[in-house]
């Protein structure tokens, strides 16, 4: 069996939505970007008290600690590596046994679909040599899928969670 049908990429991102509640979605797929599994959480609602305590740290804590690692850490898939397009998702990196890889597209746009020009790779400042590895299985991969479409395909997914309620106390799901 080829190593490469092993592999698989999670795509994770963080929504805000009007009211002001947050969600968090990861999409699992295989190196073709096929979906294996898609996880969302339920919204979260910092009070104004937390927003004044935590101050500018308050992404952090919330995104990484309460929304990214807990949705890496119950994913059913064994991954290869978690992809974000946030800096600040970057954080969890010390709370999961995954690699988390930045992936950001160098002059920042997709133009109808089509693969990135060039995809910049990027790790946590303390875990530097995961980013060789990464490059080494992500670029081959990237020249055949465009690895920013998938977190379009989260985000859609991520309002349409909410559109439906799904996880919101008192609505089905």
């Amino acid at each position: 069996m080829d190593e490469t049908e092993e592999i698989r990429l999670a795509f994770i991102d963080v929504a805000i939505f009007p009211d002001g509640s947050i969600r968090g979605g990861i999409l699992t797929t295989d190196i073709e970007t096929r979906p294996y599994e898609f996880r969302a959480t339920s919204p979260i609602k910092p009070t104004q008290l937390q927003q004044i305590l935590y101050g500018t740290s308050i992404k952090d804590y919330v995104y990484s600690e309460l929304i990214c690692a807990p949705l890496v850490r119950a994913t059913k898939e064994k991954l290869s590596f978690v992809l974000a397009k946030e800096p600040y998702i970057l954080e969890m990196r010390p709370l999961v046994s995954v690699p988390v890889i930045l992936v950001q597209d160098e002059h920042n746009q997709v133009l109808g679909g089509v693969k990135p020009v060039s995809l910049l790779f990027s790790s946590h400042k303390n875990f530097k040599n995961e980013l060789s590895y990464a490059q080494t299985i992500l670029a081959p991969i990237a020249q055949k899928h465009n690895l920013i479409e998938p977190f379009e395909r989260l985000k859609l997914a991520l309002n349409e969670v909410n559109r439906m309620g799904v996880g919101e106390k008192g609505k089905g799901g």
